[in-house]
C-alpha cells in the first residue's frame, strides 16, 4: 500500500484542498495517532474542511481507489477569502462587503455570527432530541399496536371456528 499512498500523495502535492499525510504510529507519531483513535495500521483517515475529527475510509488501498474517493469526496476547492481563490460568486460578493469594514466591525460581525450559529446549533441539537423522543414513543405504540392487532387477529379466527 505504501507505494500507491506515495504515489497519491505526489499526485495531489500540489493542491490546495487535499494534504496526504503519513504518521508512523511506532516512531513519534504515537500523541497524534492516540488522538484520532489509530489503532490498527494501517488505518487511513480522512479529514473533511472545518472538522477536526477524522473519518474513517473503508474504500479500496489501491491507487486507483484512493484516486477515485479523494476526487470524488475530498478534491473541492476551499474558498480562500484573502485571494478568494476557490469562492463562489457570492463568497466573493460577501468577502468584499466585509472587505471594506473595519478591525472593531469585522470583530462585531464575528460575534454576531459566532453566536448565531451558537443558537442554530442549539436549535438543531434541541430539535434532535425532541425527534428521538417522539421516535421512541412511536415506536413504542407501534410495537403496542402490533401486539394488539396479531391479538385480535387470533380472537377473530377463533371466533370464526366457533361461528
Amino acid at each position: 500500500m505504501k507505494p500507491d499512498w506515495d504515489k497519491l500523495g505526489q499526485a495531489y502535492a500540489s493542491s490546495d484542498s487535499v494534504l496526504i499525510v503519513d504518521v508512523d504510529c511506532t516512531a513519534g507519531g504515537e500523541q497524534t495517532c492516540q488522538k484520532h483513535g489509530v489503532k490498527g495500521y494501517p488505518t487511513i483517515k480522512y479529514f473533511m474542511a472545518g472538522k477536526k475529527s477524522g473519518a474513517d475510509y473503508q474504500g479500496g488501498r489501491d491507487l486507483n481507489a484512493l484516486k477515485q474517493f479523494v476526487d470524488s469526496k475530498l478534491d473541492k476547492p476551499v474558498c480562500n477569502a484573502i485571494t478568494k481563490k476557490g469562492c463562489q460568486t457570492a463568497e466573493v460578493e460577501w468577502i468584499e462587503k466585509m472587505e471594506t469594514k473595519n478591525l472593531e466591525e469585522l470583530q462585531e460581525t464575528m460575534k454576531a455570527k459566532t453566536e448565531e450559529l451558537k443558537a442554530i446549533k442549539k436549535e438543531k441539537s434541541d430539535a434532535e432530541k425532541e425527534f428521538k423522543e417522539k421516535e421512541k414513543a412511536w415506536k413504542k405504540k407501534e410495537k403496542t399496536l402490533t401486539k394488539a392487532t396479531g391479538y385480535l387477529k387470533q380472537l377473530e379466527a377463533e371466533a370464526k371456528k366457533k361461528k
